[in-house]
């Protein structure tokens, strides 16, 4: 009986046309064994591999091109041999996750634009760069003649890491220096429909919340000695040494996770070595100098604690759970989500606390939904002065924010005047108290996430010590206040 031949692969082929179109056009472009940059070959080596394996992964070629501006573009090229294995998708969305919010491996090894999307948020989770072109290239032999599918898409901060199809080509031409401003256009034309933007938004927040409640077990169960604070704390820590800045004068490279060494040397510790980065992560982003103070004095008496720089088997306990962290919430907090996450955050980082612990357990968050239908009942525009004084981890705050930008840009045409207004929006027109450090925390780094709009969150008590003035900046001035939204704990009486 006859057995069916297989099919095979014509990956070889494929790479060869590719790779000459590259060398005829004098791109200086690497292929899969070799290096582009320090920091994209650690991101690549940092992220689950195709396979789903820990690092390891290697584009089949890889190169930078640069727009007008000079910003660079990574652009991370994979090749397969076989028909209909340029891409998977679902509801028109690259399907690279399981329903479970796990790595769906299969598709990711299997499926050319897959693999090249999955590089992508590597580099999107581990450097600086915003936006990446994942390409992907398969195709078959018929009657000997090869024949191809190209697929073109930007996987960035803008479309939430999901990737977008910039446009359909024949070849590679589009790369060639002559070709590239009109390649630049078309991806600054790219946009995604409000019901779109709902859509991935939504998936990324079910994503969010399946990692969070992972997080939590993981430390809980395995990381002995922590408080429910110090989790807070360890958190909101690893997220600022990673976030970097991209200012053309002082830039702040994140922290990556292959310089925490473990060593026992003083100054150089891993909790050292984390809260250096934090310093320079504040003075960077122009955070007033006493919230600067606040914020590394309790952080440092965590990260750097005896117990968590202890080495043991040649990992300190600090150096693991970063390492979690990254791995698991590195990707949402990159992408420039526009939700309440460090609600969610609290939320599931004090799930473990006791029910007989009534003050604490009296923190209840604002839902998002419900902190933007607040906010439009408030009437918030972008002259608003708006003040919440039981914070929690600024989740209203933050609807505030994004409220008042889009009315800004909806009614200034100029750039320079929004970007002016923004500006003013984020450091002058939001005031916010919380008297639970722990919580006061996550509303500062909810609001460097969600904008930078952490100026003026303090730390105190609104009933109680509050003359009325901004406090950290403009202190002999008071705040002129003209929308109030808040949601405070119901009052006890102990």
């Amino acid at each position: 009986m006859a057995t069916k031949k297989s099919v095979k692969s014509v990956e070889p082929n494929i790479a060869d046309l590719a790779n000459g179109w590259l060398k005829s056009y004098k791109l200086d472009y690497k292929l899969e064994q070799e290096s582009l940059n320090t920091e994209i070959d650690q991101a690549l080596n940092n992220y689950y591999s195709k396979k789903g394996g820990s690092g390891g992964n290697r584009p089949d070629a890889k190169l930078l091109i640069k727009d007008c501006y000079g910003k660079d573009f990574p652009v991370l090229i994979e090749y397969k041999g076989y028909k209909d294995k340029l891409v998977k998708t679902k509801d028109g969305q690259i399907v690279n996750k399981t329903n479970k919010n796990e790595y769906d491996f299969n598709a990711i090894n299997s499926f050319a634009v897959n693999g090249a999307v999955h590089y992508a948020n590597a580099i999107l989770q581990y450097t600086t760069y915003t936006d990446v072109i994942a390409i992907g290239m398969t195709g078959y032999k018929d009657n000997d003649k090869l024949k191809y599918d190209i697929g073109v898409y930007l996987v960035s901060k803008s479309n939430y890491g999901v990737g977008q199809e910039i446009a359909k080509y024949s070849d590679f031409s589009f790369l060639k220096t002559e070709n590239q401003s009109e390649f630049f256009e078309k991806i600054k034309s790219l946009s995604l429909t409000d019901e779109e933007k709902e859509k991935i938004k939504q998936k990324r927040e079910e994503e969010i919340d399946i990692s969070l409640t992972k997080l939590n077990n993981d430390i809980y169960n395995n990381e002995k000695g922590l408080s429910e604070s110090d989790r807070v704390y360890i958190v909101v820590a690893t997220i600022m040494a990673t976030l970097g800045v991209e200012d053309p004068k002082n830039p702040v490279k994140p922290l990556d996770k292959s310089e925490l060494h473990s060593s026992n040397e003083d100054g150089n510790k891993d909790g050292d070595i984390i809260l250096r980065k934090i310093k320079s992560f504040l003075k960077t982003k122009k955070i007033p100098q006493k919230k600067q103070e606040t914020i590394l004095r309790t952080l440092e008496n965590v990260i750097t604690a005896d117990n968590l720089n202890k080495v043991e088997n040649g990992e300190t306990q600090i150096r693991r759970i970063f390492n979690k962290i990254v791995d698991d919430l590195g990707i949402y907090y990159k992408i420039g989500l526009t939700t309440d996450f460090t609600g969610k955050l609290f939320n599931e980082m004090y799930r473990w606390l006791g029910f007989t612990q009534d003050k604490l357990n009296d923190v209840v968050l604002t839902p998002p939904y419900v902190a933007t239908l607040l906010v439009k009942l408030a009437r918030v525009n972008m002259d608003s002065y708006v003040w919440d004084f039981a914070t929690g981890s600024a989740g209203l705050l933050v609807a505030a924010m994004n409220e008042m930008l889009i009315d800004a840009k909806n009614k200034i045409q100029s750039p320079d005047e929004f970007n002016a207004k923004s500006a003013h929006i984020k450091a002058k027109q939001l005031l916010g108290l919380e008297i639970l450090s722990s919580v006061y925390m996550l509303a500062v780094l909810n609001m460097i996430l969600m904008g930078d709009g952490s100026s003026n969150i303090i730390n105190d008590d609104s009933l109680k010590n509050f003359d009325g003035n901004y406090g950290l900046t403009d202190e002999n001035k008071k705040f002129p206040a003209t929308a109030f939204v808040l949601n405070p704990p119901r009052y006890k009486k102990y």
